[in-house]
């Protein structure tokens, strides 16, 4: 099994431009997850589409499985991964400016503090708009929902050499739902 970040688009009742959202499926391709995904919009269906999709396989010099276990407890100091969505300003576009990727760190501020260093180079006010933990912890509240979730795990562990795959998209266009 692979674990899918996917970037919806479509509408919203009430709203003048087009939405975006992000969502996790897991399968051995992602039209596996398509059923989920449709299901997970908050928005209206007509126009819902896929914008894009990313395996996540490795991050941050670690491998990343799913596994067909129910989650255990981690320790505090084991790796985990993470969804980070920073958001900054430009004094030329009206617009707030995104970036979104996952990270592999021991803590949410570590998490952030790598998207920040690395994330909106040139941008003014860089924050944090979303940051959450991807593991199937079922004590967690903040975690992204998964399909399957409490069903399997991931194991993250360390990988010694090679470089990470660059964080684009393994899909990009619009693939209408």
């Amino acid at each position: 099994m692979k674990l899918f970040l996917a970037v919806l688009g479509g509408r919203s009742r009430g709203c003048h431009i087009e939405q975006h959202d992000v969502r996790w499926v897991v399968g051995e391709q992602i039209e596996d997850g398509i059923p989920e995904l449709i299901r997970q919009w908050h928005g209206q269906r007509k126009g819902l589409h896929l914008d894009s999709y990313r395996t996540i396989e490795r991050v941050d010099g670690h491998r990343i499985e799913v596994i067909g276990e129910r989650p255990s407890p981690m320790s505090a100091t084991e790796p985990k991964l993470w969804f980070v969505n920073l958001g900054g300003y430009s004094p030329n576009s009206m617009a707030e400016h995104h970036q979104f990727d996952v990270v592999v760190a021991r803590s949410a501020a570590a998490a952030k503090a790598s998207a920040k260093r690395s994330w909106l180079r040139g941008m003014q006010q860089v924050h944090k708009d979303d940051l959450h933990d991807v593991r199937q912890d079922p004590s967690l509240d903040d975690l992204l929902p998964i399909t399957g979730n409490g069903q399997w795990s991931l194991r993250i562990s360390p990988i010694e050499g090679g470089d990470d795959p660059a964080p684009v998209p393994d899909w990009f266009g619009y693939r209408l739902l």
